[in-house]
């Protein structure tokens, strides 16, 4: 079992920061092999709501920015911490090497109550933040949708700093991307053990591309088929049988069953994270 896994051109809107899920035009870079598996670099301008999550100055998880004051990730990220204490989040930068990263420390962890170890279902948390993040061009906030059928969703990617090979257990030092396919819920079930309704598979067949080691807690974003031009956080990397395997998937936490939970804990902890429904919508 494997826990884990040139010019801008800029709008008015994303320039306001008014919005979530939208980033700037990036011009992709030359490929890079040796991805989070079977991935390639990316630009942290590409996926802004990526950040890192450190545990004693060490990297612990991937995680997505909700707003200013949240960080979404999973709850297996925790499983030995209990305290925010010496967790903080880096964020804007897309290589780790880079030593002036801004870091911002975690007033608060908030995992499920109804978190499962063993099964890892309820896998998902809630950092907030000692002070705000400074939203920018490299970082900002992504989207959640109530949309629960996966057929509406198009161009789905994994991004992160995990292991680049089953083989090389070290982290990428640049955040890597990978582009992947949901599967029916049926067929989820079907091919993988234990499980549950709050999780869903996303990958390939043929396998060689997946979040891996180290890139458990990021995000699994996708666009609407209608309406391409808004980014939403459908998953969080949880859990797999190893990495880009044959036939097996990965498994992300369903982020669209715990709209209501993450707007309960946000508005009770005082920071309350309001999202835009859109039941039905597509």
């Amino acid at each position: 079992l494997t826990v884990g896994r040139w010019l801008l051109s800029l709008s008015p809107s994303f320039l306001s920061l008014a919005s979530c899920g939208q980033r700037v035009s990036v011009k992709p870079r030359n490929r890079d092999s040796s991805g989070i598996l079977g991935g390639e670099a990316a630009d942290i301008r590409e996926f802004p709501w990526q950040v890192r999550i450190l545990h004693n100055r060490r990297h612990l998880c991937g995680g997505s920015v909700l707003s200013k004051w949240w960080v979404l990730t999973a709850a297996h990220c925790f499983y030995r911490i209990t305290e925010s204490y010496n967790l903080v989040i880096t964020h804007s930068v897309s290589n780790v090497s880079i030593t002036n990263s801004t870091a911002v420390r975690v007033d608060k962890l908030i995992t499920h109550p109804y978190f499962d170890s063993w099964l890892l279902d309820n896998d998902i948390a809630l950092l907030l933040l000692q002070s705000p993040l400074p939203l920018g061009v490299k970082n900002s906030p992504i989207c959640v949708s109530e949309v629960t059928d996966l057929c509406k969703w198009t161009n789905c990617w994994v991004t992160g700093w995990g292991f680049t090979s089953v083989t090389n257990a070290s982290l990428s030092p640049t955040l890597q991307k990978v582009s992947i396919k949901l599967m029916q819920q049926h067929k989820c079930s079907n091919t993988m053990p234990l499980i549950t309704r709050n999780m869903l598979c996303a990958g390939h067949k043929r396998g060689g591309k997946d979040a891996c080691q180290g890139d458990s807690g990021g995000p699994l974003v996708c666009q609407k088929k209608k309406k391409t031009d808004i980014w939403y956080q459908v998953g969080i990397i949880s859990w797999g049988l190893g990495c880009g395997q044959k036939n097996l998937p990965g498994v992300y936490t369903k982020v669209a069953n715990y709209l209501l939970w993450i707007s309960k804990e946000t508005r009770l902890a005082g920071k309350p994270y309001v999202y835009e429904k859109d039941s039905g919508a597509s």
